[in-house]
């Protein structure tokens, strides 16, 4: 029974380091880009987003991805707060707090990445921060 167990276990972690690995090598050139809840290497900036993501392919789970840039939208329903930047390729952070963010604002977004289209990039959940 013991054995049996690790075997499972070592079986396991072979296969978890295979994902991981093959998770890096698909963020090589995308520092802005990570497995769910690990961090970027660092945020792109709005004129890089469309390159850094161009050919990313799909992925099964959740990947982040972090972008840095001044605010162009900022809107919240009473229960989310809608924060936008960049105009090549539109982010939309969906969050909890405003953190009393204006447009025009220096913000850093982290989240979990999903690409509505080919100008359009929504990150949920996700946080955003001052620099």
């Amino acid at each position: 029974m013991a054995r049996k167990r690790i075997i499972t276990v070592v079986s396991c972690a072979l296969i978890c380091g295979q994902s991981l690995a093959a998770g890096e090598d698909m963020f090589k050139n995308r520092p802005a880009f990570s497995l769910g809840d690990q961090p970027a290497v660092a945020p792109a900036q709005c004129h890089e987003i469309r390159k850094m993501s161009e050919g990313l392919p799909p992925v099964e789970g959740r990947i982040d991805f972090s972008s840095e840039g001044e605010l162009t939208f900022v809107k919240g329903d009473g229960a989310l707060w809608y924060l936008v930047m960049c105009s090549d390729v539109r982010v939309m952070c969906v969050t909890y707090e405003s953190n009393d963010m204006k447009v025009g604002d220096r913000v850093i977004f982290k989240g979990g990445y999903n690409r509505m289209d080919a100008n359009h990039a929504m990150l949920d959940p996700c946080l955003a921060n001052r620099p």
